[in-house]
């Protein structure tokens, strides 16, 4: 099978607009402490972008690697299904109404 998840796009609430750019850095520091064994990118538009909340969008396939066939694409393992939840509880503390009033 395939190796883990080890990387995210966290889409902002279209709500936040510009603040999103403001809270980048606190908002990647807080992920990172929550969850060490992962990494993230903040993106303030994207095509799964909520009014309200934070979308989360793991990277499913891995980077190629000497010796990779070009043409296959290598998948992830499927997520436990408690790793997006968790990642989005963190992100209510950024959300327009809790964390950038």
């Amino acid at each position: 099978m395939g190796e883990d998840v080890s990387q995210f796009v966290v889409v902002a609430p279209s709500a936040m607009g510009k603040a999103v750019e403001y809270a980048e850095a606190r908002i990647l520091d807080r992920l990172g402490r929550s969850f060490p064994e992962f990494e993230f990118q903040i993106e303030a538009f994207g095509p799964f972008v909520e009014p309200d909340e934070f979308s989360v969008i793991p990277v499913m396939s891995r980077p190629q690697r000497e010796g990779d066939d070009p043409e296959r694409i290598y998948m992830c393992k499927p997520l436990e299904p408690w790793v997006i939840p968790a990642i989005k509880e963190v992100l209510k503390e950024f959300e327009l109404g809790v964390g950038l009033n």
